[in-house]
């Protein structure tokens, strides 16, 4: 689809609207107006940063900025999706997508609620605060995308430790020695291989589990 087949369906959407329509008005793709209203859009076959600098310079002049695009040329991921579309109701960009000879606004043109935004989010806010607050080590090197120390490995790690020095334990008793609420279900859960249960109640380390948490304590004690 090339760009100026989007011009048709955007002007008849906002035509629909009661807006007057016109292209390429200075170099603006579109400005639909109406009273003292005026609202400029892009139009792109694909999206790009060149684009939303494209609609930053036009919120300059204009009331309301869109960006509109073809339908296929949004919804490749839903990640990249979901990221798209917030960065551009933070930007207060509107979003109109073209199918075929038909355009439909997704997102409005409209100030950004931080505080609505920021509610949304309040268990993920609750867990990061939490990992930053429990989090006794400051190994992790900012930019890396290697193996981090978590919370949850600081706390493996110290259950290792309990059983190095123990050989063997009930998640009770690791959870009364260590303070590990959590001792029980790290335990069972075993997503790194390194506990095995010897009998009813009672587990160990497994050899890859020895040699692991040696070598993540040793990199815990080389970060204090």
């Amino acid at each position: 689809m090339k760009e100026t087949e989007l011009y048709a369906p955007v002007k008849k959407l906002f035509l629909s609207q009661g807006f007057d329509v016109k292209g390429e008005v200075k170099d603006i793709d579109v400005i639909a107006y109406h009273q003292d209203l005026m609202i400029g859009v892009e139009l792109k076959t694909k999206v790009s940063l060149k684009l939303i600098y494209q609609a930053i310079d036009r919120q300059k002049v204009l009331d309301q900025v869109y960006i509109a695009i073809p339908k296929d040329a949004i919804y490749q991921s839903k990640s990249l999706y979901r990221n798209f579309t917030h960065l551009l109701k933070r930007l207060e960009i509107g979003l109109i997508i073209v199918n075929g000879d038909s355009a439909e606004v997704i997102i409005e043109a409209v100030p950004f609620d931080r505080n609505l935004s920021r509610s949304r989010y309040k268990k993920r806010k609750t867990m990061l605060d939490k990992e930053l607050r429990l989090r006794k080590n400051n190994k992790n090197i900012g930019g890396t995308n290697g193996k981090k120390i978590t919370r949850y490995k600081e706390q493996v790690i110290d259950i290792g430790n309990y059983l190095i020095s123990n050989t063997k334990a009930s998640p009770k008793e690791i959870k009364e020695k260590t303070g590990i609420e959590k001792a029980a279900s790290i335990l069972q859960k075993n997503y790194d291989g390194y506990f095995e249960r010897v009998e009813r109640g009672i587990y160990q380390l497994t050899e890859k589990g020895k040699k692991d948490i040696i070598k993540l304590k040793k990199q815990l004690e080389e970060s204090i």
